[in-house]
């Protein structure tokens, strides 16, 4: 089944594609660069095409866009190698920024973020935590008025450049499950911005920047906490934690739809590959004929098609889940990227295959596109990892019936964390 765009979600996708094509080079990002300019460049563009309002409600200044919206928004992203941290700045943190920040908090931030003049990042994976919903190891602790952290969160996408982080840490004294989320603001060079706190730049796989953050016993106050009650003033410093609503059902939901919008972008790339290949083996003459007439190169060419085809399938199916209310968004997203990083890693792995040895070196733009699929393998939590969370809940439930049947299991949002 095949469904069909609304006026806006086509005025959306034709835009993005219009832009991406007039402003984006079309051999993608060359990975390497000293400096990281994209971002630079493009945010101020995107504030103008209203992309950065495009998931916040409305009430936020926002567009009120649903997952379909943003998928579209991303899969253009994808075709055209956009690195911008649009995903962990306003997908995720400016989203439950949104969501759980006090009415404070939100009208000091979210006017500037939507009009391209700040950007925030979300803080929030941890080494050796293969869950990607939990933050297990960095810590609040409460002291007097305020907190201290303790922990490191790994590959910070937006880190550098960023004005503020939204970490997520669990409080110490409650129950294990239970999270909060702290709006820290950064110095203008993304330097230590408090005592005890650092942050280590790095590039990841795709050239995009990050950064790695070390919490040492960082502290910030009340203030930065989201969760806090808008009434919550006359609330005594002591009786506070009681009355902070726990961040973890949100910034699970918001993960979980993060994690679907990735997968659109995966497919973006994805497509990109298979038409960059088509044009490769089309051209490229082997024995006196194109090697695209040679039928095992119209085999594998057609398989990574039908791959592209199913990626795209699981990713609708994700996102009209979300827009339309259903339960188990987390084992959606479980479901869209056991398929739709699986996909990837054969479309990557073939597209190169059929360029030849040329086809991982920055000469050709499938080398970025590579990168960028194998990147996302680990990205919201490994492939292997939801494959397996898939798995449990499929044996829990006594066998498979229908894809319905393992959505509208609950097991998996709460048991695995």
């Amino acid at each position: 089944m095949r469904f069909t765009l609304s006026e806006q979600q086509t005025l959306i996708e034709d835009s993005a594609l219009d832009f991406l094509t007039r402003t984006q080079d079309p051999g993608h990002r060359r990975y390497g660069n000293d400096a990281d300019p994209l971002a630079p460049r493009l945010w101020p563009a995107f504030a103008e095409m209203g992309w950065l309002g495009l998931p916040l409600p409305e009430a936020c200044g926002g567009f009120g866009g649903g997952a379909m919206d943003t998928g579209l928004l991303m899969r253009a992203f994808g075709r055209h190698g956009v690195n911008a941290p649009y995903h962990s700045g306003i997908v995720l943190a400016a989203r439950l920024l949104a969501e759980l920040g006090t009415v404070r908090q939100r009208a000091q931030w979210l006017p500037a973020i939507v009009d391209g003049e700040r950007r925030i990042a979300l803080a929030h994976d941890e080494p050796q935590c293969h869950s990607p919903w939990a933050a297990r190891h960095t810590h609040a602790v409460r002291e007097g008025t305020g907190w201290r952290l303790h922990g490191v969160k790994l590959l910070v996408a937006g880190g550098p450049g960023a004005h503020a982080l939204l970490v997520s840490a669990r409080m110490a004294g409650t129950d294990p499950g239970r999270h909060a989320l702290f709006l820290l603001p950064l110095s203008s060079d993304a330097t230590d911005s408090a005592a005890g706190l650092r942050l280590q730049t790095c590039r990841m796989a795709d050239g995009a920047m990050a950064a790695d953050v070390c919490l040492d016993g960082v502290r910030v106050g009340d203030e930065a906490l989201l969760g806090v009650p808008d009434s919550g003033a006359g609330i005594g410093p002591i009786d506070l934690i009681d009355h902070i609503h726990d961040s973890a059902p949100a910034l699970h939901r918001i993960l979980a739809e993060g994690l679907i919008a990735l997968c659109w972008e995966a497919c973006g790339a994805m497509q990109a590959a298979l038409n960059l290949t088509v044009s490769h083996t089309s051209q490229r003459e082997q024995f006196g004929r194109t090697i695209a007439s040679f039928q095992v190169v119209q085999h594998r060419l057609a398989e990574m098609a039908v791959c592209c085809e199913e990626a795209q399938a699981a990713c609708e199916l994700a996102a009209m889940r979300v827009d339309g209310g259903a339960p188990g968004v987390l084992a959606a997203a479980s479901m869209a990227k056991s398929k739709v990083g699986r996909a990837a890693r054969f479309v990557a792995q073939e597209a190169v295959q059929l360029h030849g040895a040329m086809g991982v070196s920055e000469a050709l733009p499938v080398a970025s596109l590579f990168r960028k699929l194998t990147q996302f393998q680990q990205q919201g939590g490994a492939t292997a990892w939801h494959s397996a969370q898939l798995g449990a809940r499929l044996l829990g439930s006594g066998g498979w019936r229908d894809s319905q049947t393992l959505l509208n299991a609950t097991a998996m949002d709460t048991a695995t964390l």
